[in-house]
């Protein structure tokens, strides 16, 4: 014989997962806190020892069934709960009912794609807690996806051609102890909208079999300590436009081939000349060398 009550208490003063239940028609005049603590029956694929295994975690206000272990009715045992109405509403998630997705109207990205939701009834797998964590594992043909979801709102879905979508609602971080690598057989793309740091301890490398183009809108700035060197297979340009623009070079130049200067007109503030140069004006002044 089964009997069916309600679970009326869930704070287990050993934490063992034990409940109490008030029990329908044996202790409809027993206070609740004059009810025994009952065990509850954990699946047959839950080994529940040493630490191992899938905690119990039951609501306050879930129906359940079980039997007694005694003749007084005092030893209740929960073997299972059954999931109906409770208040007038579903117990079911509505994930698993295959209603409407409960965070469709949350704000997405720009680029972020578009959730793959579209469960059947009874094909979506659902667990969610108390505070709002979830898992879905769906079994919807044409829609499997996988989706991992923290009450916040950071999440991660695995839609059914293999696509993953990852939200973070706040800030991420990620450490890695050994080697780290990201391999991309298409194209990648990066947006930040605000401000990027990139430190690197030892050496960066970076080939390009293509063009490398950099788009700055304010200054530009590289400090380099040691040497630098410039190698072009072709042409190297550098332009500078807008009025009253100019290139500076603070330092010595050297040129090992042919200088060719194509301009309306050049100041030479000073310069020396060698054994081989004629006479020529110096728009400055002769200098004295």
């Amino acid at each position: 014989m089964k009997y069916y009550g309600t679970i009326v208490d869930i704070i287990d003063p050993e934490k063992l997962g034990r409940v109490k239940v008030n029990v329908y028609d044996c202790h409809d005049k027993i206070e609740t806190e004059d009810l025994p603590w009952s065990q509850v029956v954990m699946p047959g694929n839950t080994p529940a020892k040493g630490g191992i295994g899938s905690s119990v975690n039951l609501l306050v206000g879930t129906l359940v069934c079980g039997d007694f272990l005694d003749g007084s009715k005092q030893e209740f045992i929960v073997q299972g709960t059954l999931p109906t109405k409770t208040d007038g509403v579903e117990d079911n998630n509505i994930r698993v009912r295959a209603g409407p997705d409960p965070h469709a109207g949350e704000p997405i990205g720009e680029y972020q794609p578009v959730s793959t939701y579209a469960p059947e009834y009874p094909y979506n797998n659902v667990m969610e807690t108390e505070s709002g964590h979830l898992k879905e594992y769906d079994d919807t043909k044409g829609h499997e996806r996988i989706v991992e979801r923290h009450m916040s709102g950071t999440q991660y879905e695995v839609c059914a051609d293999g696509t993953k979508n990852e939200r973070i609602v706040r800030d991420n971080y990620r450490l890695v102890v050994g080697q780290d690598t990201l391999e991309v057989f298409g194209n990648v793309r990066i947006i930040v909208s605000g401000q990027a740091d990139i430190a690197v301890a030892k050496d960066v490398n970076i080939a390009v079999g293509g063009n490398l183009t950099a788009d700055v809108t304010g200054n530009m700035t590289a400090n380099i300590t040691g040497t630098t060197s410039l190698i072009g297979v072709d042409n190297i340009k550098i332009d500078v436009t807008g009025s009253g623009k100019k290139i500076t070079l603070d330092g010595d130049v050297d040129v090992t081939g042919n200088l060719r200067l194509t301009t309306e007109g050049i100041t030479l503030n000073t310069h020396t000349h060698g054994s081989n140069n004629v006479d020529q004006a110096n728009t400055a002044g002769p200098n004295t060398n």
